[in-house]
């Protein structure tokens, strides 16, 4: 019995204050939470790109899992032991700025407080589209907030004009949008209205035929963003750059879908966006000092 207990507490969530909302969290997340914001303060390599790297390959392995921001009720969920591949650059982000901010005496509480900064709108959580569902709000917000500069335009990008509407157009693939409860007529009636408001944002990408032309300016710790030709959809993945060593293949690390955990991708990006005809060119981010 008293082993049964130890376990259930072990897999407890934990609900904390933080700012003046609450996260929701696991034991095990907030441990190697901590752990990475040691390490990261800890290193001797203090610039952005480094510190993306090195959280990155901090969590190699963790398991590919999408939907763990789902729930009835919207909160800040913080996982690092379970990801999808924006949560995963979103967390890593998340980490550097944390170390960046408050240096080593830097908690899981400033962690989720970063984080909620990134994933809603204007850091405020009130309800299901509070959330920025849609990567071209979360990029034009974390610039706004300083986390990061967009570069995309300057590297010789050129503006995506195609029309955002996948969610409102597929709410049965949303628990939250699915079915007649009043419940999912207002998220489907807030998530419209947001799309409305995205569609009025500018976005660039770097075509994938254009990308040799670029590939030697990218930098390790980059985010990219991988534009889609999903119809109503602006981007379907977010990986951050990588090179294993000076003048190499520009690569990256990823929350992969085939191999369900965070890899240092194999192939090189060419590769991967030949590969994957709707991928179709990429944003690139460059995280702020």
């Amino acid at each position: 019995m008293k082993r049964l207990l130890l376990l259930l507490a072990s897999l407890l969530l934990f609900l904390h204050p933080a700012g003046a909302q609450e996260y929701v969290s696991t034991a095990d997340d907030i441990a190697l939470g901590k752990l990475v914001l040691e390490r990261l303060a800890a290193s001797p390599k203090q610039d952005a790109a480094s510190q993306m790297i090195l959280a990155a390959k901090a969590l190699l392995d963790q398991p590919y899992e999408a939907g763990t921001q789902e729930g009835r009720e919207e909160r800040l969920r913080i996982y690092l032991t379970k990801t999808d591949c924006i949560l995963f650059a979103e967390t890593c982000l998340g980490l550097v700025r944390t170390v960046q901010r408050c240096g080593p005496l830097a908690t899981f509480e400033d962690l989720a407080a970063t984080l909620r900064r990134t994933r809603y709108r204007d850091g405020v959580v009130d309800g299901y589209a509070s959330r920025l569902h849609y990567t071209t709000e979360w990029i034009r917000q974390g610039e706004r907030n300083g986390f990061f500069r967009d570069i995309t335009a300057e590297l010789g990008g050129v503006q995506d004009t195609r029309t955002i509407r996948f969610m409102s157009e597929n709410p049965d693939s949303y628990a939250p949008l699915k079915g007649e409860s009043n419940y999912a007529k207002e998220n489907l009636r807030q998530i419209r209205a947001m799309e409305a408001r995205v569609n009025g944002l500018p976005r660039w990408y770097i075509p994938r035929e254009k990308l040799a032309e670029v590939e030697e300016r990218i930098q390790s710790g980059d985010i990219l963003c991988l534009a889609t030709s999903i119809d109503g959809l602006d981007y379907s993945h977010v990986v951050i750059a990588y090179r294993e060593k000076p003048g190499a293949p520009l690569g990256f690390i990823h929350a992969s879908t085939s191999a369900k955990k965070v890899i240092v991708e194999p192939r090189s990006l060419q590769a991967y966006l030949q590969a994957n005809k709707r991928a179709t060119g990429i944003s690139v981010l460059r995280v702020s000092e």
